[in-house]
């Protein structure tokens, strides 16, 4: 069975550098929390993730940047990174977000559209062009758009059951996904749904603001989202350059709150 994604482009790899955000998240012994450990293998090169989850309120850190974070807001899809060595706060405005994207990939459209009649040269300095824009191959943006196809494969990350579905654009794997259901993960359904609106969210932005949010010091996994029921626990790119595999699902006596540290220079890069 096929299902055709939503216009979305396929990044490439995991969280790298997280920058900072407007409020400083702290962890505070209150109620239980959902705790994920992922690990990664960029390029090869291993790392490990941590993901805490609690009241509609996501907290990454990855062990390649250390003293950095970033941090989720499921309820209005806010984005806020920290850099702890800088004391750098940068917040991300989704509709200040959205209107940039919209400016780029108007303004992307409008050269794309132009590219077929101009010269070997021009058109190279053109895509140099496009590929700041967030188009990184004008031959790919042009192609069909990418499909999600069931493998009909059962496979298996930290003892949890999974089924795998293959991502392919213009005949060429992108990349691999294996999804398992809130029951199978076994946390508690609010988190799933928090973590769920987070992969939504990030999947749409993978078609539409990769280069941008490159800029910003984060690039983003292909997720392969099929429906609002399941989430991946495994993740592997065509190239096989980057892999990530869930490892332990445990749950904290803890609690994510805001702070508003002292001292950190507040940065709104888009505005809003």
């Amino acid at each position: 069975m096929s299902k055709r994604l939503h216009p979305v482009g396929i990044s490439r790899i995991v969280i790298r550098a997280l920058v900072a955000g407007l409020l400083l998240s702290a962890i505070t012994p209150v109620s239980a929390a959902t705790r994920l450990i992922i690990n990664t293998i960029d390029n090869g090169i291993t790392g490990k993730a941590q993901i805490v989850v609690s009241n509609g309120r996501v907290r990454l850190t990855h062990s390649a940047i250390p003293r950095q974070e970033i941090l989720f807001l499921a309820a209005d899809r806010q984005i806020m990174f920290i850099r702890h060595a800088r004391k750098e706060l940068v917040r991300v405005d989704p509709k200040a977000l959205e209107q940039s994207i919209n400016q780029l990939s108007g303004i992307a459209a409008q050269l794309q559209g132009q590219r077929e009649s101009l010269t070997k040269e021009k058109r190279q300095q053109l895509d140099a062009m496009l590929k700041s824009l967030g188009v990184p191959d004008p031959d790919q943006a042009l192609a069909t758009a990418p499909t999600i196809t069931a493998m009909g494969k059962t496979g298996q990350a930290a003892q949890i059951s999974c089924q795998w579905w293959q991502i392919d654009q213009a005949h060429t794997v992108v990349a691999k996904a294996c999804l398992t259901s809130s029951d199978d993960l076994g946390i508690d359904d609010a988190d799933f749904r928090t973590l769920l609106v987070l992969a939504t969210y990030v999947q749409q932005l993978q078609s539409s603001a990769g280069a941008l949010l490159s800029t910003l010091g984060l690039s983003l996994p292909p997720l392969g989202l099929v429906d609002d029921q399941s989430l991946p626990i495994r993740l592997e790119e065509g190239s096989g350059r980057f892999v990530a595999t869930l490892t332990a699902v445990d749950h904290l006596d803890v609690s994510l709150r805001l702070l508003a540290p002292a001292g950190y220079r507040i940065i709104n890069p888009l505005g809003g």
